[in-house]
């Protein structure tokens, strides 16, 4: 009877541990989930401000590159 005893308590602890590591775990999983959010929000930002500064630079080099008038013209 002995031996039962202390082969339960044995898998109790082991189980035990393998709760509180499968808990840890969870907590890093979802603190990587947001970390991955965040730097998917900043990658967006940051791909919207090169289209918008490439935009830009495509309408000036267009402006200077179109033909004037041959009434401006001068």
């Amino acid at each position: 009877m002995n031996k039962r005893i202390k082969k339960k308590r044995a898998i109790l602890l082991c189980i035990q541990g393998l709760i509180t590591v499968n808990n840890k775990l969870i907590d890093k999983i979802e603190h990587r989930q947001k970390q991955i959010e965040e730097l998917k929000h900043i990658n967006s930002r940051n791909a919207q401000a090169t289209n918008s500064r490439f935009d830009y630079l495509e309408k000036k080099v267009a402006d200077k590159v179109s033909k004037k008038s041959w009434v401006s013209r001068k």
